[in-house]
């Protein structure tokens, strides 16, 4: 919440604000009298208009707090779609978002509206400041006594006591304006945005759909790992000990013949050796634990028959993060070489807010689906992480991917 909305932003989201107390007075009045007529029936009939159209002012001031506060601000309401009246209405009355718009309601018509007015009049209080100096010009008997206490007889006072005014009252919204939005939209996140036990629920789904993920992400990788070492370095091994088997048998009566097994057995070692040395990349490359991610990425895009343009930068990352990243990355650029026919491509990376940002674009034709195996790999990959993945990719190009990974330690 640190990084809100510049102050022309937040000056309009307190307008706004304002303009909306207005319905959202009368809605919370209107709300408070069904709940208490209900019992009689016309309550019902009341409360059927009232609370959708809380729900939409409520909707509206959702939007400006997620705008100055730049952090999302969402909520459920319990389905009642397709219910009768009165069904409806219990469906509400069950419902701890509906009591939580009410409750928001009735902050948003006093303390908020408040601390909206407050800001917006340290704001204007230096424009008054220099009406009431010309107010003063032309009618010094009205207005030469501000404050009931202050005395302006000269026009050099009145133009210190302007310019005063003005400077204070400058510099205090200034200092002020971020910290009353906090305080005023905050309110309105906190009350407007899901409940702490609702929060933690998500939280909990999020951490079983990420264990799954991880797993199967898991279970992936062990079985590409056995799969090379099976279809590589272990028929290699094979056929070494074949070579060696034989070559003990000919070393006697054919010694040539023993010399060529020999020597296909000392290839026959190389080429194993070098596909060990490739499964272990696969698992952790070595550019990886030497340099870095970033050089690391560095040395994928040095590979592909693409121009790129690398803006990298990453904090330190725990290893099993900084492995993840690699690899979704790496994942993303295979893509590009295989399916963008992209003539230029880049891979920007920043942290920011305790995130890592990691964006991977192309200029090719497009078309990249998110529910593909490898893209969809990228996102089980991250998940484990609490990381996410998000994709854009029109018919035409140009295809970005966006990855978010949590760099605190």
């Amino acid at each position: 919440m640190n990084h809100i909305a510049g102050r022309p932003l937040i000056v309009l989201a307190h307008w706004v604000s304002i303009l909306l107390s207005v319905p959202t007075l009368l809605f919370c009045a209107l709300t408070v009298v069904g709940i208490v007529a209900a019992p009689i029936g016309i309550g019902i009939v009341l409360l059927l208009a009232t609370v959708p159209a809380l729900q939409l002012v409520a909707s509206g001031q959702r939007a400006l707090a997620r705008v100055v506060l730049r952090e999302p601000v969402v909520q459920e309401y319990a389905d009642a779609k397709g219910l009768r009246p009165v069904a409806r209405v219990r469906r509400w009355a069950t419902d701890p978002t509906r009591w939580r718009d009410l409750l928001w309601g009735l902050y948003s018509v006093s303390i908020g509206h408040f601390l909206s007015m407050l800001s917006l009049s340290l704001l204007i209080y230096p424009l008054w400041s220099i009406v009431w100096f010309f107010l003063w010009l032309g009618m010094p008997d009205v207005f030469g006594t501000p404050f009931g206490v202050l005395h302006i007889h000269t026009t050099g006072q009145a133009l210190l006591f302007t310019a005063v005014n003005v400077v204070v009252s400058s510099v205090l919204w200034w200092y002020a304006a971020k910290p009353l939005a906090r305080w005023r939209f905050g309110v309105d996140s906190y009350l407007l945005g899901p409940s702490r036990q609702v929060r933690l629920q998500r939280r909990v789904d999020e951490v079983t759909i990420s264990r799954a993920r991880g797993a199967d992400a898991a279970a992936a990788e062990l079985r590409r790992i056995e799969r090379d070492l099976h279809d590589g370095a272990q028929a290699r091994l094979v056929a070494l000990g074949m070579n060696l088997g034989l070559a003990a048998e000919l070393v006697d009566g054919d010694p040539e013949g023993a010399r060529q097994l020999l020597l296909e057995a000392r290839d026959n070692a190389g080429d194993a050796l070098q596909d060990i040395r490739s499964v272990v990349r696969g698992i952790h490359p070595p550019v990886l634990a030497d340099r870095g991610v970033v050089d690391a990425i560095r040395a994928l895009a040095v590979d592909l028959p693409v121009d790129f343009e690398l803006q990298l930068e990453a904090p330190p990352l725990p290893a099993p993060t900084e492995s993840a990243v690699y690899f979704s990355v790496a994942e993303c650029l295979a893509n590009i070489g295989k399916h963008s026919r992209a003539s230029a491509a880049w891979v920007t990376m920043h942290p920011r807010n305790g995130l890592l940002h990691i964006e991977i674009g192309d200029n090719g034709v497009g078309g990249a689906a998110p529910e593909g195996s490898g893209l969809r790999g990228v996102a089980s990959r991250l998940a484990v992480f609490d990381g996410t993945m998000s994709v854009s990719s029109p018919v035409g190009g140009p295809t970005i991917v966006n990855l978010e990974v949590p760099c605190v330690r």
